[in-house]
């Protein structure tokens, strides 16, 4: 027994001592050549198959009939209860059909003003409007210088199947002072001007749009001042349209006004105005479209020297893109001027002043018009225009606060370059930008005394959750030119600038509160010789619609 584990021991300790031995993991030195030339080559196969031909049929036996026979069936009647689905009625939308609005503010100016239209008919609309606005002093020696304005008009339109009759009357009234003064001492009694305005109107369209469409309307306006003078007129309008395609149309428009001024030491005289203006609108393709026409018209004014006038009217418009467009147009027409227009423009000219249409004989212009979806749009241009009867507003020598209207005796051309931006997002944003640059070259007169070299305009409206709105109006005026009567010296105006806003707040659906600033930058300009115009005025008053 103790021989055996003695060499078992032994052989364990053998094995220890060949274990502690180290071992060789070094490999020995191969050399491995890898040959890239070498290609592999493979005989042809043979691509003949032998195609597997189809069985033979074989007979059947016996022989397979078929027998069709129709099938009969019938099924009991169904019936069916239908029953439509009812939508709940909505409610009408409440619409206010009126307000009164009233307020007070500095240089002793109240404001009212009202508006009333009936209840919602298919058939009919009726409606009545007033206001009164007026500041009992101003900015030269206080109630010397008050203006005012107030009127009340009527309207209503009836809706047949097919044909919308319209008719209307209003009652004006405009009162202002001649306080261009420059003496000292004068008399208020002599220094008021008034003008009282009665207009009368009518007409009738087709109420459903078709093919041919068309519209008739008759005016009627006379119109009295506190001194002297007096003016009716009677215009008529017609304008229709045939389309013959949604490549084609051609439009008819016709004007008619006869007019009558009577004044200190002068008559009442018809003066009478025509013209007729057919043109022809078509398509060549999707992106170009072209109008072209003729403008006939005649007048009887004592300036002209002819009394029939003719005149082009062509227009073409080429879209670029989906969002460019270039729009061009060669045109030319009569420009009416009666006592109301001159009086809209200048309320301080003296009596008998001469009045004479404007002759346009010929205007070119082109823009670039482009568009950012329904959102946004922009228009730039130019435009040149050649033009005789061009009047513009002097001081007279002996009363230097009262006007007289002086017209170039030649060809007077003016030059326009232009720029518009338009920003709407419907009832939330609104912003109207337009700015005018202008250039003219007379040929009697001097200069184009009071008419401005540049005008720059913005309007924005803001209405925030419905419950604020804001509204803001900026024009700025420049480069106004006129002659001093006392030194007959060249006049240039102080450039204008008007700042205007105005915060209405809806405290309810039917109540409402509101500001309203006016020339917000204090600034006392004068866009006419003598006349500066009121500084800041602010205004508050209230509104309840019903």
């Amino acid at each position: 027994m103790q021989r055996s584990f003695f060499i078992i021991a032994c052989a364990l300790v053998l094995l220890a001592a060949k274990a502690q031995e180290p071992v060789q993991t070094e490999l020995a030195p191969v050399e491995v050549e890898i040959v890239r030339e070498r290609k592999i080559v493979l005989p042809e196969a043979s691509r003949l198959f032998e195609k597997i031909p189809p069985r033979p049929a074989e007979p059947i036996s016996p022989a397979v009939s078929y027998n069709f026979r129709p099938l009969e069936f019938s099924t009991p009647p169904l019936s069916v209860s239908i029953r439509p689905f009812r939508l709940k009625e909505e409610a009408p939308v409440s619409v206010h059909q009126g307000f009164i609005s009233a307020g007070f503010g500095n240089y002793a100016s109240p404001y009212l003003e009202g508006f009333y239209n009936s209840a919602r008919n298919k058939n009919q609309l009726l409606g009545i409007h007033d206001y009164h606005t007026s500041s009992g002093k101003g900015p030269v020696d206080g109630k010397n210088s008050a203006t005012g304005s107030s009127g009340l008009s009527f309207y209503a339109e009836s809706f047949g199947k097919t044909i919308t009759y319209t008719a209307g009357l209003g009652l004006h009234h405009r009162f202002t002072h001649f306080y261009g003064y420059q003496q000292p001492d004068v008399s208020r009694d002599t220094l008021r001007q008034a003008f009282l305005l009665f207009c009368a109107s009518a007409g009738l369209a087709n109420a459903r749009k078709s093919n041919f469409n068309y519209s008739l309307h008759a005016d009627f306006s006379y119109l009295d001042d506190k001194r002297s003078a007096s003016e009716s007129t009677v215009d008529f309008q017609f304008a229709s349209g045939y389309l013959f395609s949604n490549q084609s149309a051609i439009e008819l428009n016709a004007f008619y006004s006869i007019m009558a001024r009577k004044d200190l030491m002068l008559e009442a005289t018809p003066r009478h105005l025509l013209s007729v203006h057919p043109v022809y609108r078509f398509k060549i393709n999707d992106q170009f479209r072209l109008a072209a026409g003729v403008v006939a018209a005649y007048d009887t004014d004592t300036l002209s020297q002819r009394a029939l006038h003719l005149y082009p009217d062509l227009r073409a418009s080429y879209r670029v893109s989906p969002s460019v467009e270039v729009l061009s147009s060669l045109a030319g027409g009569l420009e009416r001027v009666s006592l109301q227009t001159i009086t809209r423009e200048n309320m301080w000219v003296m009596p008998r002043i001469a009045l004479n249409n404007v002759n346009t004989m010929l205007e070119f212009e082109n823009s670039v018009r482009a568009r950012a979806g329904a959102v946004f749009t922009l228009q730039a241009g130019f435009s040149l225009a050649a033009l005789q009867n061009f009047y513009v507003y002097l001081n007279d020598a002996l009363k230097v606060n009262e006007f007289y209207v002086v017209y170039d005796g030649g060809t007077t051309r003016r030059t326009n370059l232009f720029a518009a931006a338009h920003l709407n997002r419907g009832d939330v944003l609104s912003i109207q930008l337009r700015a005018d640059l202008f250039r003219y070259r007379t040929d009697e007169l001097t200069e184009a005394w009071h008419r401005p070299g540049y005008r720059t305009a913005l309007n924005a409206s803001y209405n925030i959750r419905k419950k604020l709105r804001l509204d803001a109006e900026c024009i700025a005026l420049g480069d106004i030119r006129a002659q001093n009567p006392l030194t007959s010296q060249v006049v240039k105006l102080d450039p204008a600038l008007d700042l205007n806003l105005r915060a209405e707040y809806l405290v309810s659906s039917g109540f409402s509160v509101f500001v309203r600033g006016n020339n917000l930058t204090n600034n006392k300009y004068a866009t006419l010789l003598f006349y500066p115009v009121r500084g800041l005025q602010v205004t508050a008053g209230l509104t309840w619609s019903f």
